[in-house]
């Protein structure tokens, strides 16, 4: 069950397995959820939150052929209560193409796959606004007919600024998305569709607030210089700035490779997960691997991180990364 609001009446998702079971019967196959989601146990809530998805050209080939490109990482998409992913590109058929190096819309049949493994995604980047306001809006209709959860865009600035909320055994978690590159390009107003632009006082201003009604805070951030490994100093500052003004971690993602990690007053900081599901062009590493971060939380303590490493094939199927012996 999705509940959909804006700013002051948060997006919600609150999810159990009845629920879902229930919905998916009531919906039929373009519903479908992969079978095998892991609960945490009571009183606690996981989330895997997963870097950029992109669902044209290889991985977009792959979808049109039949193909599922999560498939090789349906485990890892699975262990958790909660999916989260960025998703960089745009759903649907509406809109004008933009005028910019790299443009990517989905393949038709990315929405089911989309729903089969992912609770909610971030629209907060750079490629949410590839076909303007009207494939935007359009992208956000059929998030919503599929009950994905979304957040970092909308059709007004109070709708992109909005938290998505998953909800599960009473704990509730708000997960905010902002976009840092570019972000007056694709920005929203306050009667026109686009992104959350990355502004520090704004996002400082809705963490806040959605610590209010959230028992937990998560930013997933859009930012950083792409292909580099360490973070810029800007982002360390804005990350514990945001750990101070209430997030309990900080996610962020852009460069297309995994940064480093840090902590914050017991905060974890993953500054990039890298990619997901992403193809290679000319100019890019001979091999794109990415971060999986599996996030779990207690009421009242810390939240605690896994990560896991997959590494993505030609096509920009990815694939965990098996330790060597």
């Amino acid at each position: 069950m999705i509940h959909l609001g804006v700013r002051g009446a948060m997006i919600v998702v609150a999810l159990t397995a009845s629920m879902l079971a229930r919905a998916d019967e009531a919906s039929g196959p373009v519903h479908e959820r992969a079978s095998g989601r892991r609960s945490s146990p009571p009183g606690t809530m996981s989330i895997v939150f997963v870097g950029d998805v992109m669902l044209d050209n290889g991985p977009g080939h792959d979808i049109a052929s039949g193909g599922d490109p999560f498939e090789g990482c349906a485990d890892l998409l699975l262990d958790a209560d909660f999916t989260v992913g960025n998703l960089e590109c745009v759903l649907g058929h509406a809109g004008r193409l933009s005028h910019k190096a790299y443009v990517f819309r989905a393949a038709a049949d990315s929405p089911r796959l989309l729903a089969r493994y992912f609770t909610a995604v971030s629209l907060g980047n750079n490629h949410a606004f590839d076909f303007g306001p009207e494939g935007l809006v359009e992208c956000l209709a059929i998030l919503d007919q599929e009950r994905i959860g979304h957040c970092g865009a909308g059709r007004t600035l109070a709708e992109a600024r909005a938290p998505v909320v998953l909800e599960k055994d009473g704990l509730r978690v708000a997960i905010i998305a902002a976009n840092g590159f570019r972000p007056h390009d694709y920005a929203a107003t306050a009667t026109s569709p686009g992104v959350a632009p990355l502004a520090e006082s704004d996002l400082l201003a809705d963490i806040a607030s959605a610590r209010k009604d959230a028992d937990v805070v998560v930013p997933f951030v859009h930012w950083g210089d792409e292909l580099v490994a360490e973070p810029l100093a800007a982002d360390r500052e804005l990350a514990r700035m945001m750990i101070d003004a209430g997030s309990a971690a900080v996610i962020g993602g852009h460069p297309h490779v995994t940064q480093t990690v840090d902590v914050h007053r017991g905060a974890p900081i993953v500054y990039s997960l890298g990619n997901f599901v992403f193809d290679y062009y000319p100019c890019d590493p001979p091999q794109w691997t990415g971060w999986v971060v599996k996030l779990t939380v207690t009421k009242g303590e810390p939240v605690s991180v896994e990560t896991r490493a997959v590494v993505l094939d030609a096509v920009g199927r990815p694939r965990p990364l098996v330790p060597r012996p």
